[in-house]
């Protein structure tokens, strides 16, 4: 299989495209291609897929290469684009060349066609590849115009070669100033600590040690003089350069010491502190912890804080933490759930900072904690309500948006044993006439068998819920099961608890819905109130849909009854003039099935059928010594004929169910040309419909019999709409209506 290959032709000669297509194809390609040949032609066909290549003539009648060049400059389109023309001049190539064209070929020389495109292809490719090199770099580049990191970058010698914008925030000074100084020049070298690093950074830029993995920290000093700590990582960049990224933590270094070395305050704060080492035993442990979690100081000291506040971290949790929090330049804020000495457990909201030494190694952490459980509880209450909220806003958009009452059930049941928590759930649906109760709707139930369920009203506990109108509760279904008619059909489900509330709206019975669990519910005052509001919407989707049913029945009488009259007006129209009896019926079945092979909605089906029904209703108003003569019309006599599709929209307008039926009787009889009556309309501006109508009436016209003449035959009818294709009839229609009559001739 070929490669394949999206070709776009710009040519005004079919027989040039097929030339360039058999020449392409011999480069073993698997072409795709399309011709055009006018600038609007061109913008679809741009608008509508992407192309590998543009091949286009020099100069079209209305077109040409520099104009189409011109159109994809403006849309920012960069393709391959070769032109290949009968003739060229060498100032046109090379003014094509300068606006764009990436070669250009004679066409008697088709031989260079494989060769241009392979390599314009190729080159397309590299200035893609270029460009998306361009964007990222550009965005790399404001990336870091916007991220207040520090970043380094120093080349095999220790000579900064990039710096990053945040050192103007950081450390005062502007990129350009730092580079080409060593790295090394900005660390403090007044203490021993800090010359070690120097010989770390001359070494680690020589390669004579490898660079350093993890993160560390280090003091700088920014251009007043004053010192930053800067947490580091390092790494080995193109050309063995050192990129060293620093994050400022100078403000949590501040706060991490200033813990350390006040750490007797922290008794006297509100909020439970305390403070492990990097084993995770605890150090520190204040009275407002003692407090919050009831254990005392002395309870606690040395022990890991995991087996106090009892939750477990393998060590590879651990690992995790204490890696997390190293990292963070900032306190890392978190809620869990901790267990009280007593039991209990509460939810904290813990802020937690690590503690690290000079060298940045994590030498344990503080947490700060706060007893949120009442908060916790009151945004669990918040969102129940929420949850509860969107349940029942689910149901109404079911309500509203389907008539679909065994869809709507479907997603109340859902709700209800999700919001309710219950094993499961039915609803049964009253008949006024029988005065039964029947299954609807279920769910979680083992077996089909409860949709077997028939209740008459008074009888057992759903047809004394509706009778007394009342929410009905057993608590205990094994212990009652001789009152409850049903026990049959619930065999084996083992049901404990169950309600049944009445399905009440307006007044009126509509059902039950029943709530089945197999061990004790809730059932609190809430509890209770939320499944009488789901029973509500319950019944309002009952009536919504009966509404609804009752409302389709009686526009499907009302349309029958327009069909039976409509019929009834075509039936009286044929008898008035036996020639043509049965044409009618023929051409209104012949229209609807080529009207199937068009975009056509069932309703406009319907009035389509309703129009070709009436079409000939307009000579309700043409004499009967006009229409039924049998000689040659006088031009006064067709003059009176010609004004039937007139009458035909006097005598429909004026009734509102027929007005979108009028395009067959008021236009059938406009031609393409605009040589037709009673408007002279042209082109599209004909309604399809009439359109259709049109052929499939003249189609009728000549193969019916007539006093004097015969019906022509299948062949000479086909041949004389051909022929009509263009003047009369939409050349579209007659295509559809040829391959129509092709695909069923064997059954004329």
């Amino acid at each position: 299989m070929g490669t394949s290959l999206r070709v776009l032709i710009i040519e005004d000669s079919e027989n040039d495209s097929e030339l360039l297509l058999r020449e392409i194809q011999r480069g073993d390609y698997d072409v795709e291609w399309e011709r055009v040949e006018t600038r609007a032609a061109l913008e679809d066909a741009l608008v509508r897929r992407q192309w590998d290549i543009i091949i286009c003539d020099h100069s079209l009648p209305q077109f040409s290469a520099l104009a189409a060049l011109e159109t994809l400059h403006a849309r920012g389109l960069d393709l391959p684009f070769i032109i290949v023309s009968g003739s060229i001049s060498e100032e046109a190539a090379v003014k094509s060349l300068k606006a764009g064209a990436h070669d250009f070929i004679v066409k008697g020389k088709l031989a260079r066609l494989i060769p241009a495109i392979q390599r314009e292809l190729g080159d397309a490719k590299t200035r893609h590849e270029r460009k998306q090199a361009e964007d990222r770099l550009r965005l790399s580049d404001q990336i870091l115009q916007r991220v207040n990191a520090l970043v380094i970058v120093a080349d095999s010698r220790g000579k900064i070669v990039y710096v990053s914008p945040a050192a103007k925030t950081i450390l005062g000074y502007d990129p350009d100033e730092l580079l080409g100084d060593n790295w090394w020049t900005l660390t403090q070298v007044d203490n021993t600590e800090t010359q070690r690093e120097k010989e770390y950074l001359e070494r680690a830029a020589r390669r004579e040690i490898p660079i350093a993995t993890e993160a560390y920290e280090r003091a700088i000093q920014d251009r007043s003089g004053n010192t930053h700590w800067i947490l580091w990582v390092d790494a080995v960049g193109p050309g063995d350069s050192l990129i060293s990224v620093g994050h400022d933590i100078t403000e949590r270094k501040r706060a991490a010491d200033q813990l350390k070395y006040h750490a007797r305050l922290l008794r006297h704060i509100n909020d439970a502190v305390f403070a492990t080492d990097d084993q995770l035993r605890i150090t520190a442990w204040n009275r407002a912890a003692e407090k919050m979690y009831g254990f005392l100081g002395k309870e606690v000291m040395g022990r890991n804080v995991s087996e106090i506040l009892n939750f477990e971290l393998t060590d590879e949790q651990r690992a995790v933490t204490r890696e997390h929090l190293l990292k963070e330049s900032i306190a890392s804020r978190t809620e869990r759930i901790y267990r009280r000495k007593d039991g209990r457990t509460i939810y904290v909201e813990a802020n937690t900072i690590a503690l690290t030494d000079g060298r940045g190694k994590m030498t344990g952490f503080v947490s700060v904690n706060r007893d949120v459980t009442e908060r916790k509880q009151a945004e669990e209450q918040t969102q129940f309500q929420i949850q509860r909220l969107k349940a029942l806003r689910a149901i109404d958009i079911a309500i509203s948006s389907s008539f679909d009452l065994r869809l709507t059930l479907d997603i109340l049941l859902d709700q209800v044993t999700t919001q309710l928590k219950t094993d499961a759930a039915a609803i049964l649906l009253f008949q006024p006439i029988t005065r039964i109760l029947e299954h609807a709707a279920s769910r979680g139930f083992g077996s089909t068998a409860i949709r077997e369920s028939r209740v008459t009203l008074g009888e057992g506990y759903a047809g004394k819920a509706i009778f007394e109108r009342r929410t009905i509760h057993i608590p205990n279904l094994m212990e009652t099961d001789s009152e409850f008619t049903r026990a049959l059909l619930l065999k084996g489900e083992d049901f404990i608890e169950y309600y049944c509330v009445p399905l009440i709206v307006k007044g009126e019975v509509k059902g039950v819905l029943e709530i089945y669990h197999r061990s004790a519910l809730a059932g609190d005052p809430e509890w209770l109130g939320f499944l009488e509001t789901l029973a509500g919407q319950a019944a309002i989707a009952i009536e919504n849909a009966t509404l609804f049913e009752d409302l389709e029945h009686s526009n499907r009488e009302l349309v029958d009854a327009y069909d039976a009259t409509i019929e009834g007006w075509s039936h009286a129209l044929d008898l008035r003039d036996k020639e043509t009896e049965g044409h009618t019926l023929r051409v209104t079945e012949m229209t609807l099935e080529l009207a199937s092979k068009f975009d056509f909605t069932d309703e406009q089906l319907r009035y389509i059928r309703w129009g070709a029904l009436l079409h000939d209703i307009g000579k309700m108003g043409v004499s009967d010594n006009i229409l039924l003569k049998p000689d040659k019309l006088t031009d006064e006599e067709w003059a009176s004929m010609k004004k039937h599709p007139v009458f035909a929209l006097e005598m429909l307008s004026p009734i509102a169910y027929l007005k979108s039926s009028l395009d067959i009787p008021y236009c059938h009889h406009e031609k393409w040309d605009g040589t037709g009556y009673p408007r002279g309309l042209k082109g599209e501006v004909i309604p399809l419909a009439a359109r259709l109508f049109a052929i499939v009436d003249v189609w009728d016209a000549l193969r019916s019999d007539r006093p004097y003449r015969k019906g022509w035959s299948v062949e000479k009818t086909l041949e004389h709409i051909r022929s009509l294709a263009g003047t009369h009839f939409d050349p579209q229609v007659v295509d559809a209506f040829l391959k129509m009559i092709g695909g069923s001739i064997r059954f004329l």
